[in-house]
């Protein structure tokens, strides 16, 4: 101390700036945190706890733990959001970090949702003269939410909330808001337009609503051919994290299924960006050749600090329960651009033991697996990569998505609005291809018989609930 002192006496006249030229680096630190006598390492200590906190987390879990910059090299003084992103790897496109005054909860996968219950994508079309008015156009309505409650649907389209146009600066008003009055319409095949219904609805306030993923099954007869189709939209074991009650519907599902000797499945999931690595594990395990049950499905590649390193996992027959093995050779899967994460992971893990054939759009290209870390201490979580994901034959190359093998096998909803039509009917763009392709009947539309809006997608409320990678637990 008595070093620093003189040097305190010394430079005391000269400026600050002065004084950082003429001392060598290694004294910097010391003399900043000292501040010419007096202890300031309690007080900075606490600015760089939440940056210190993060580098701690992730030099344990983090998949590219090598790309990580050595600590020398780091601002510990920096807003945590811009420290998190300096450790990142150039490879990594899907890690998060948030704060948790902007989540509503510490979910690992939040799917009890404070909205007003429907899933939708905002266009940009001609409705009313105004050529650049924004639409939202619902994918899907939960049961028990405010939109069930006044007969909202899929294919519903709402063109003003309170009487006004909906804009780029207040649509996020739909994901969950105060009550107000919808004016909603519908397509209009003749008039290839949207043609609003006689009377606005009042929508409810916006509360907790429980999205089951379980949202849509049926059974299609074709010759000898009994046809499963299931509408999964994520991969979340319940309402709560100690739930189970979405895997038990999950279960009653395919044993529904093997009640009525389904021998050919449609799985759609092309609303599924993902979630949990246990759902996916026993949706697997419900599908598979029985052949396959207790054959490893796939492993868990962690960072070479990591042990173990690989975690492999199996198609476990204990995990069906009350559910059922449907023992089938082919695999029919619904895809679209919002496809992701554990959807793809099923896909992948599947494709060794049967035909997976996937009809739709390209995948997102999700291949890697994250968990989540929060301190309510700190005020923030965050859910890095923490490892990679392979299947049992040692493949995880589809950074790029998952795209269906055959042109006609290409389906994009939105291209046609005449068939966007409710889950399960058999003229529905996607399900229909897939009927045709198992009972080889399938013939592409022609163009000049399609009728379509030009519309233009801004916005899809399905990637507000991203998983952004299998979370692993």
């Amino acid at each position: 101390m008595k070093v620093l002192h003189s040097i305190c006496t010394i430079f005391a006249p000269m400026k600050a700036r002065n004084i950082l030229i003429l001392i060598l680096g290694t004294l910097i630190l010391p003399i900043y945190l000292t501040s010419c006598g007096v202890d300031r390492w309690k007080e900075y200590a606490g600015q760089t706890q939440t940056d210190r906190w993060i580098d701690d987390t992730m030099r344990v879990w983090y998949y590219w733990v090598d790309a990580i910059p050595h600590t020398n090299d780091l601002n510990y003084f920096q807003a945590p959001f811009t420290f998190f992103a300096s450790l990142k790897s150039e490879e990594d496109k899907f890690s998060t970090i948030d704060s948790l005054v902007s989540v509503t909860t510490t979910r690992s996968i939040p799917y009890t949702d404070y909205s007003y219950g429907f899933q939708f994508t905002t266009n940009q079309i001609e409705v009313e003269g105004e050529e650049n008015a924004i639409v939202a156009q619902i994918l899907y309505v939960a049961d028990g939410s405010p939109a069930s409650e006044i007969g909202l649907k899929r294919g519903d389209w709402i063109m003003k909330m309170d009487g006004n146009f909906i804009t780029e600066q207040n649509y996020k008003k739909l994901y969950g808001s105060s009550a107000m009055e919808l004016t909603v319409g519908y397509y209009d095949v003749e008039k290839n337009a949207i043609v609003a219904y006689d009377k606005p609805r009042q929508i409810a306030s916006a509360r907790p609503v429980n999205d089951n993923p379980v949202h849509y099954k049926n059974v299609y007869t074709s010759g000898s051919k009994k046809i499963g189709y299931l509408v999964y939209n994520h991969f979340s074991s319940g309402p709560t994290d100690n739930s189970n009650e979405y895997d038990n519907d999950l279960r009653s599902a395919f044993q529904y299924f093997a009640s009525q000797q389904v021998n050919e499945f449609i799985l759609d999931l092309r609303y599924n960006n993902g979630g949990l690595l246990s759902c996916a594990e026993l949706l697997c395990t419900m599908l598979a050749p029985s052949s396959a049950l207790g054959q490893e499905l796939g492993y868990l590649d962690f960072n070479n600090r990591f042990n173990p390193q690989i975690v492999p996992f199996t198609l476990n027959s204990g995990l069906i329960g009350n559910g059922a093995n449907l023992n089938l050779n082919t695999l029919y899967v619904l895809t679209s651009s919002q496809t992701a994460s554990a959807s793809e992971m099923v896909i992948n893990c599947l494709d060794p033991y049967m035909d997976v054939v996937i009809i739709g759009g390209t995948t997102v290209g999700k291949n890697v697996g994250s968990r989540n870390f929060s301190s309510p201490e700190l005020m923030i979580t965050m859910n890095p990569i923490v490892c990679k994901i392979y299947n049992s034959e040692g493949k995880s190359d589809y950074e790029s998505g998952f795209q269906p093998a055959y042109s006609g096998y290409v389906v994009n909803e939105m291209s046609d609005m005449s068939r966007f039509l409710p889950f399960g009917d058999t003229n529905e763009a996607l399900l229909s291809t897939a009927l045709g392709a198992i009972d080889g009947s399938i013939q592409p539309p022609a163009q000049e018989d399609t009728r379509s809006l030009r519309v233009t997608t801004l916005a899809n409320s399905i990637e507000r609930r991203a998983s952004h990678a299998v979370r692993i637990k």
